[in-house]
């Protein structure tokens, strides 16, 4: 049986599942450091996606409604 790889976008989803702030640093290691398309085509599927700009630092968080 094979077993079926989560993209890029389900580990994504699975990090911002809990509704908590995380940092890009964070992301870059779980999902991996190219994240930014991963958080664009999510948003394009539908999930609200929040960025927020901390100094130089941004963190991203899944809004439900």
């Amino acid at each position: 049986m094979k077993s079926l790889k989560k993209t890029k976008i389900d580990l994504l989803l699975e990090v911002l599942a809990d509704g908590e702030w995380h940092w890009a640093d964070e992301l870059a290691v779980k999902v991996g450091w190219r994240f930014a398309d991963p958080v664009q085509r999510a948003r394009l599927k539908g999930h609200l996606i929040e960025t927020d700009r901390v100094g130089l630092q941004h963190r991203y968080r899944l809004r439900k409604l």
